[in-house]
């Protein structure tokens, strides 16, 4: 699955309150070019492709048509990545500028919300996969995205299913406390942690199953619960597949070894100890194929009983 992140340059600098919705970043900002496509497979996820250069962004739309109207979101975001914490990140994801939005109402072309719909679907890579940035207002807690967002980005991926994150080398979220509470930032902060670093996917499925913890469209929850039930096993069998991958790439070099060493002795009786050496060690395509032509060129000399 592929998405689409913005330049975090153009975050760092864009001069606005706040930022615009996706359609009007990808027709009235053609110069910066501000918009860029990642794919993004559980391959990616596992292996931790994206953590150290790529930002996903947990927060709460404010207003049903307006995530930020004061941007104090978008400001919080420009102070992390100019933060030592944020200056690696290279690519930033936030839903309002990454994703086709329907603003106004009814406005969303067939085209865009087909990939509205195909991004919305795998979102969960993205907050496993990348680093997180929580943007944590009163009201997160009490929502089924931003919640599902926290916790899948307190959790990393092992052979074994997901593992907590926190407090170990492979914690990966941070949390900004905005609006009211920024008040009491570290005891909320302290809160959301301590109620989902922790948790299984099953204690995480019934936990986000329950009536109170609300969503605008119930179809989005619909969609996401039985996906968390399945998290393990997903991860489990991204892990395989790699697992797999490896074991065909180790058969592959140790067969071009072998292929290498069979040409080196050509090349050797041909005179070229140097690129013997080099086909001493698994080797590349590229390699086999001089040795290859080395090889028939000696031939081919020794045929004609001389060179020109």
């Amino acid at each position: 699955c592929s998405f689409i992140m913005l330049d975090a340059t153009f975050v760092r600098k864009f001069p606005g309150k706040n930022l615009p919705f996706f359609q009007e970043i990808r027709d009235h900002y053609t110069t910066e070019e501000p918009l860029v496509e990642v794919a993004l497979d559980y391959a990616d996820v596992v292996k931790g492709t994206h953590i150290e250069t790529t930002l996903a962004v947990s927060h709460r739309w404010m207003q049903p048509d307006d995530p930020d109207p004061d941007g104090e979101q978008l400001k919080a975001l420009k102070g992390f990545l100019n933060s030592p914490a944020g200056k690696k990140i290279e690519r930033v994801w936030i839903d309002s500028a990454c994703m086709p939005q329907d603003q106004p109402k009814g406005s969303r072309s067939a085209e865009d919300a087909a990939a509205f719909k195909r991004m919305l679907k795998e979102v969960n890579r993205l907050y496993l996969g990348t680093t997180v940035l929580i943007l944590l207002d009163m009201s997160y807690v009490s929502r089924f995205w931003t919640q599902f967002e926290s916790w899948l980005s307190m959790q990393f991926a092992t052979p074994d299913g997901l593992k907590p994150a926190v407090g170990t080398e492979n914690e990966r979220h941070h949390i900004v406390c905005i609006q009211n509470a920024a008040e009491q930032s570290e005891l909320h902060e302290k809160m959301l942690i301590q109620s989902w670093a922790t948790k299984t996917p099953e204690q995480a499925h019934a936990f986000l199953s329950k009536p109170d913890v609300t969503v605008t469209n119930q179809g989005d929850k619909d969609l996401q619960l039985p996906k968390i039930k399945a998290l393990d096993a997903t991860v489990q069998g991204a892990f395989g597949d790699i697992s797999r991958s490896l074991e065909d790439e180790l058969a592959a070099s140790e067969a071009a070894a072998a292929r290498g060493g069979e040409v080196a002795v050509h090349v050797v009786r041909g005179g070229d100890a140097k690129l013997a050496s080099k086909l001493a060690t698994p080797a590349s395509e590229e390699a086999l194929d001089e040795a290859i032509a080395a090889a028939v060129r000696g031939a081919d000399v020794g045929r004609g009983g001389g060179g020109s």
